[in-house]
């Protein structure tokens, strides 16, 4: 486990959701315009988000280290997940 493992409060449930929600329109905008490789690596950036953030192990610092640091220094542009990660960990 990480030193940093703990459930998301409702708070941050909500925005991690919306995060996700946020991802999803962008796997089906960049797969639209012909960049499916991009849409593959956010969906495997988020893929077990949905899973763990309910879970009394999850950490925001692993889900940024190992899925989203990755995808941003691959992919530049569109939104900013590192960003949005920063807000929800305030929230606790």
């Amino acid at each position: 486990m990480h030193p940093d493992s703990k459930a998301p409060n409702e708070v941050q449930q909500k925005k991690l959701c919306d995060m996700l929600h946020l991802a999803f329109v962008d796997i089906r905008m960049l797969a639209a315009s012909g960049h499916g490789e991009q849409a593959s690596d956010l969906a495997d950036a988020f893929h077990n988000l949905p899973h763990e953030i309910w879970r009394d192990y999850f950490s925001i610092s692993f889900f940024r280290q190992a899925f989203l640091a990755p995808y941003v220094r691959k992919w530049s542009g569109g939104p900013d997940y590192l960003m949005m990660l920063d807000e929800v960990e305030k929230l606790s």
